[in-house]
Formats: C-alpha cells, sequence, structure tokens
C-alpha cells in the first residue's frame, strides 16, 4: 500500500469512527442487497479509484488490486456504457435512471433496474462503490 494510499484510509477510518461517535451508524457495503430501492436511488455511485479501467473493442474489462487477471464488466450494449459512464462520483442512482428513460425510451421501473443492476454487479466486482453516505 502506497503511503498515499494508508493516510486516505486512516482518514476515512477517523471520520467513520467520528460519525458512529456522532449517532450516524456506519453502513457495509454488504448490506447494499438488503437496501429498499428508495435507499439506493440516493447513492452516488463511483468507479473505485484503484480500478484500471479496460475498453476493448467489444468489452469493458477492470483490473482491481485484487485480481491480476481483468474482469468482464459488459458488452458492447450502449445503455450499460451509458450508464457506466454516469459513475462519475456525483450523480445519484435515480438521476442516472431518469436520464436512461428520456435517452433510451425505457420505462422508469426498467431504466431503475438496468442502474442498480450494474451497479451492485460492479460493486461485487470490487470496481464500484458509493461514494456517499448511505442511510439504511
Amino acid at each position: 500500500m502506497e503511503r498515499r494510499d494508508f493516510f486516505r484510509s486512516v482518514l476515512g477510518d477517523v471520520a467513520a469512527f467520528a460519525d458512529e461517535l456522532a449517532g450516524r451508524p456506519q453502513f457495509q457495503i454488504s448490506e447494499l442487497w438488503s437496501l429498499p430501492d428508495d435507499a439506493l436511488a440516493k447513492i452516488i455511485p463511483a468507479v473505485h479509484p484503484q480500478a484500471e479501467i479496460l475498453v476493448g473493442a467489444d468489452h469493458v474489462a477492470a483490473r482491481v488490486p485484487q485480481n491480476t487477471e481483468p474482469v468482464f464488466l459488459f458488452g458492447q450494449e450502449p445503455t450499460e456504457a451509458f450508464v457506466f459512464n454516469r459513475f462519475n462520483g456525483m450523480t445519484p442512482i435515480a438521476e442516472i435512471a431518469d436520464e436512461v428513460v428520456g435517452g433510451f425510451g425505457e420505462t422508469p421501473e426498467r431504466a431503475f433496474a438496468i442502474v442498480k443492476g450494474l451497479f451492485l454487479r460492479l460493486v461485487r466486482l470490487r470496481v464500484c462503490v458509493p461514494a456517499n453516505p448511505i442511510d439504511g
């Protein structure tokens, strides 16, 4: 672990501890799958800073620090590419889903399912993380 990463980790732990002391419980990534859709809609997805994104001719893959082999993320599906590019650490899932409705003509329910599904799959692969505090 590089020195910069170590200090970021320590600062994150200190901030989490301060939140716990202030009565704001910290949320575990493993609990994402149990969140109701209205709570998931508020999450702001971001690509993990240590994930290396690899764009191929017909797919997108990523290499994460825990794996030496790249993992497949998605193929040539334009909706998934659009959604992935919106995982920028600034846009909540609900807003991304609204953009999918407007840009791809999906129903609101289907658009939310696409965004939610891709986000949760990429969290499981350690490619994406929530960029904001999560209220369960």
